[in-house]
């Protein structure tokens, strides 16, 4: 199209099917006219329906395909880019599916008392330096076994993938609560378990169990002066996910009464004309 004549193109999978598009490449765009985003009444919210694409949802507001880059130069987190546009369910389920296959295991770190600088000071079921990515850790009890492909220091999490068998680990209190030891193949490194999620359902962050607005929060039993665990809650990798995609469906749009003022604006920015 006329308006990015300096822009290159770039080839994109829209519907992740394998099918390639040129598109024009957008993202190394100068941000958008601050005075159209100061005037309210220049855009709109717009909700975007399950599975519509960028180009859908142009010609939907404005009759043609071709304002579609505008949605990711006037909201920041498209900014990133296609891969920031909201999934279809059908396609977050798929994803889910695959990129958080396998369990989480998470240890419980020991955390001296200020002051102690004992033998046992600060690494006690740590993972920092600890594990090696891709090999094998077996519990000790259970017998089972997952190759390691992530390793998450901050949230004390290990991430297996290709299980076999069943680790143990579980924190509550009463009949149900054990452990393991579980160790490294090569590094023969070894922690014990505290608990053991499948990944899906596994902590992504933790948060005031009676704070609405569920502002992140660090645990007691990973740093000194953390948040008891009693008090808190955990967001799950499935909620993070379903509400990231969730938020990223509602995008800022330009009322079409301004979309050909707004863009032979921004080709002048663009161009240097």
């Amino acid at each position: 199209m006329a308006y990015f004549k300096q822009f290159p193109t770039l080839n994109y999978d829209f519907d992740r099917n394998g099918i390639l598009q040129k598109v024009v490449d957008i993202y190394r765009a100068a941000r958008p006219l601050s005075t159209y985003l100061d005037d309210i009444n220049a855009y709109s919210l717009y909700s975007i329906k399950n599975g519509e694409r960028p180009d859908i949802v142009s010609q939907r507001l404005y009759g043609t395909t071709q304002y579609y880059w505008t949605f990711f130069v006037i909201n920041d987190f498209l900014h990133d880019g296609l891969a920031a546009w909201p999934m279809s369910q059908e396609k977050l389920h798929a994803y889910m599916e695959k990129e958080f296959a396998g369990v989480v295991m998470t240890t419980n770190p020991y955390v001296p008392p200020s002051g102690d600088v004992g033998v046992n000071f600060g690494f006690t079921d740590s993972l920092s330096g600890r594990f090696q990515l891709g090999e094998t850790i077996t519990g000790t009890n259970s017998g089972a076994t997952g190759t390691l492909v992530k390793k998450n220091a901050d949230m004390n999490q290990l991430v297996l993938q290709d299980i076999t068998g069943t680790f143990i680990g579980n924190s509550t209190p009463g009949p149900l609560n054990a452990t393991e030891k579980v160790t490294g193949q090569i590094t023969t490194d070894s922690v014990n378990t505290y608990d053991v999620y499948q990944y899906l359902d596994a902590p992504h962050s933790y948060y005031r169990t009676d704070d609405p607005e569920k502002r992140v929060q660090t645990p007691q039993p990973f740093i000194n002066g953390g948040v008891p665990m009693s008090e808190l809650t955990f967001r799950t990798n499935r909620a993070y996910l379903f509400d990231t995609n969730e938020a990223r469906s509602q995008i800022r749009v330009i009322d079409p009464k301004y979309i050909t003022q707004f863009a032979d604006k921004y080709k002048a920015i663009i161009n240097d004309e």
